[in-house]
């Protein structure tokens, strides 16, 4: 038997709970807006406005919803939003399975309004190319059991913005904010940030960090310097294990050899993997590895990095990102922000027992073909609209607007002439 209208009215209640959480110490009307702009997002799956206000079912005209919240958004997202969603992030994750630092891009190939739009590669076509867009840079950590992603940073950012200083600016930017939130985790980074001024910057801050390595790497090494490929070609697997790689488990073998590796030449620990793909992989490390289990723990941190690229494509799929409308920079990001505490109440979500009603309820709606999943974000996104389908009213009740002003009684008294 279905309940459809206490499945809704739960799912509200959750919603503007978690939005409440958020937006505490800020201004009413700006805590009005930012549980209009979560539970829009989550029950239009999109972040286009226009459709925000759909499911808004507000009694005014659509077009004025849509100003109102584009209005909104031009203004920005208080710190205290930010901080707060920090702080509740901050109990939920588990450093231990690593936090991921990744870059990817919004493409806008037909945009012509945007501001700051520049030109970016497009890693998601099949034959890489520069197109119109920006760059995002997202910093990830996975919540402790359910193990889903959750934003720890995110912005969007172009080289064609004023005062703008470089990608690699905004990444210490994005890693000062994450280490507030997760000092004792381990930083993974793929190829794209293999350069001194990062092991530098990470060594300085005295944190822990596993880089996946080019093979333009040099590596010092029993006292002379050599090429990363040397070493990995110099070298056999020692110690064999199996991994999950590209969702099927593999066999493969490790070596670990104690390295420097910058020219201040602090002590790093390299990972050689072979039997993953026709090349072998080549990380550097500075977690300590006194056995085969710490160096099976190094590669299985980082191989988890796979939900950080799978976090993107939800976050471009199920909101339609990409097909943002907003045109400011301001506004884009403000945008960003609010997909990503959507995404954040799916992953607390998951966290939820098995027989908690609410989740059975959504995971139920979602009609899953398989009972396990390892990405669960698809399924209680489309859980979430589907029991928000049902809802023939938006929110605005939910809100008191307090007690009305009296208005003075006028009689009309009409005389005969």
């Amino acid at each position: 038997m279905s309940h459809y209208t206490t499945e809704t009215y739960q799912m509200k209640r959750s919603i503007l709970t978690y939005a409440g959480k958020i937006s505490e110490g800020i201004a009413k009307d700006q805590r009005k807006f930012t549980a209009d702009m979560i539970y829009g997002i989550l029950a239009s799956h999109s972040c286009i406005l226009s459709r925000i206000a759909d499911v808004l079912l507000e009694d005014i005209e659509k077009r004025n919803t849509v100003d109102r919240l584009s209005r909104k958004l031009a203004e920005g997202i208080p710190c205290e939003v930010e901080q707060n969603h920090l702080n509740m992030i901050q109990e939920t994750i588990d450093s231990d399975e690593g936090v991921f630092v990744d870059d990817s891009e919004a493409i806008k190939p037909y945009g012509m309004k945007f501001e700051s739009l520049g030109i970016v590669r497009d890693g998601s076509a099949i034959v890489p190319r520069l197109e119109k867009g920006y760059y995002v840079t997202e910093v990830t950590a996975l919540t402790r059991g359910s193990r889903q992603p959750v934003s720890l940073f995110s912005k969007i950012h172009s080289s064609h913005e004023r005062d703008y200083i470089s990608a690699n600016a905004i990444t210490y930017e994005a890693l000062r904010r994450a280490f507030e939130v997760a000092p004792n985790a381990t930083y993974v980074f793929d190829r794209g940030y293999d350069m001194n001024d990062l092991f530098t910057f990470m060594y300085r801050h005295n944190k822990q960090f596993i880089v996946r390595l080019t093979e333009k790497r040099n590596i010092w090494w029993k006292g002379k310097w050599y090429k990363a490929t040397t070493l990995r070609d110099s070298h056999k697997g020692k110690l064999k294990t199996n991994v999950m790689f590209d969702g099927v488990p593999t066999d493969c073998y490790i070596s670990c050899i104690n390295v420097q590796i910058t020219e201040s030449r602090r002590p790093l620990r390299l990972v050689l993997v072979y039997g993953l793909g026709a090349t072998p992989m080549m990380f550097a490390t500075n977690r300590v590895i006194k056995s085969k289990d710490d160096a099976i723990r190094v590669i299985r941190i980082y191989f988890s990095r796979w939900r950080i690229e799978e976090y993107f494509r939800f976050k471009k799929q199920h909101f339609e990102f990409e097909d943002f409308r907003v045109r400011s920079l301001a506004s884009i990001n403000a945008l960003n922000r609010f997909v990503s505490y959507a995404i954040a109440f799916l992953a607390l979500l998951s966290m939820k027992r098995d027989d908690h009603e609410l989740k059975r309820a959504i995971l139920r709606r979602a009609n899953p073909l398989r009972e396990k999943v390892s990405f669960l974000l698809y399924r209680l996104g489309l859980g979430v609209i589907r029991v928000l389908g049902h809802a023939y009213t938006g929110i605005r009740a939910w809100f008191h607007i307090g007690r009305p002003k009296y208005i003075q009684l006028v009689f009309d008294f009409m005389r005969d002439t």
